[in-house]
């Protein structure tokens, strides 16, 4: 909900338009190739500095489609490339409520968080994700599907005060990545980084301080149903806890794989996951944490390794159903191929459920 409403008041401020703009220019984007990574490399960032999946590419998208349009881009393939884009981001940003949640179950610092699973997964997702969206651009555009109607935008020139904005921000951006490297993130302080960059940015906007606030409001209540969800399935944990269910089902899968299948383990975990709890990030990775940690330490499995399955089992759910951040992406990029993005997704599903245990077999027998 915050990162939605800094999304905004970012927006406001033209900060948005002076990022995207500037790494489009460097690019070049004169063909297809280059719109896609254009496309893919403008939400990756985006979604790293705001620090959600809808808010981050909400923002981006009525700038970058244009653009991508004129380079003969397909609304699915832009569909597809910022979704994926947009998962990598929240993998790897540092104020993302993803990665504050799985340095809080992990216990493990952001460096090496990064180093033993963020990395290594995002950079295979990054690039299975263009290899299919080579393949869906291909297809797509040899269906007769195209951008109607999009006007090319004027060339763009900040304004000093963007300039200004655009630095403001994103010196106090590095500054908060620093302190949090060396004192430690937690949820809580991912939140007042939120709120301390959308303050910075607001003295950049010409316009009184309540409408700011006003403005940062309007952009939390956008994500209020996300919120409730989280609530109700808080209540849906603490009842399973309860009633003993994950000491029940850890007992049942330490039965089927023995002691000894530490891999097999990590595909299950995984697999639950990913077939888990749409949306709720932090319930997904407590679920994942509270039923199967016990068994992987017993097993030997280091929190290294295991980290990259709190990984898979929350980033795989978000691209095998037609869940509301597909909807959402749909709207971004005008695009209504929900089918071809559902099995886009199941085939990286796949590939990335295959990669846990090749990662995790690397991590414990050669980076331990």
């Amino acid at each position: 909900m915050f990162g939605s409403g800094l999304g905004l008041v970012m927006d406001a401020a033209g900060i948005n338009e002076v990022i995207v703009n500037f790494v489009v220019k460097k690019i070049g984007v004169n063909s297809e190739r280059k719109g896609m990574f254009a496309c893919y490399l403008v939400s990756l960032i985006m979604v790293v500095l705001i620090g959600t999946l809808n808010g981050g590419n909400a923002v981006v998208a009525p700038i970058i489609l244009p653009i991508v349009a004129a380079a003969g881009l397909t609304p699915t393939t832009v569909c597809f490339l910022m979704f994926n884009a947009g998962l990598v981001g929240v993998t790897i940003g540092p104020f993302c409520s993803a990665v504050a949640a799985a340095l809080g179950v992990s216990g493990l610092s952001y460096q090496d968080y990064m180093l033993y699973s963020a990395i290594p997964y995002s950079l295979v997702w990054t690039i299975v994700s263009f290899m299919i969206a080579i393949r869906i651009q291909k297809k797509t555009k040899t269906q007769g599907e195209k951008y109607e109607a999009v006007e090319i935008p004027t060339e763009f020139h900040a304004t000093v005060r963007q300039r200004n904005a655009c630095i403001g921000f994103l010196t106090a951006f590095v500054v908060c990545l620093i302190y949090g490297l060396i004192a430690g993130s937690t949820m809580k302080y991912v939140m007042f980084v939120i709120l301390f960059l959308s303050a910075v940015v607001g003295c950049f906007i010409k316009q009184p301080y309540d409408k700011t606030i006003a403005l940062f409001g309007r952009g939390m209540g956008k994500m209020g149903g996300m919120f409730l969800s989280f609530l109700l399935t808080g209540v849906m944990i603490d009842t399973i806890s309860l009633g003993g269910g994950w000491e029940a089902l850890s007992d049942l899968i330490l039965h089927i794989i023995g002691s000894n299948g530490k891999y097999l383990l990590m595909v299950i975990a995984s697999f639950v996951g990913g077939f888990g709890v749409e949306g709720a990030v932090v319930t997904q990775m407590q679920i994942i944490q509270s039923a199967f940690w016990d068994i992987a330490s017993n097993m030997g499995i280091p929190m290294t390794a295991w980290s990259i399955v709190l990984i898979a089992a929350v980033r795989i759910t978000s691209i095998v159903y037609p869940s509301a951040n597909y909807a959402a992406h749909l709207g971004f990029a005008r695009s209504e191929n929900m089918k071809t993005l559902l099995v886009a997704g199941w085939i990286t599903a796949a590939i990335m459920m295959a990669f846990v245990p090749v990662w995790g077999f690397v991590v414990i027998n050669f980076l331990s």
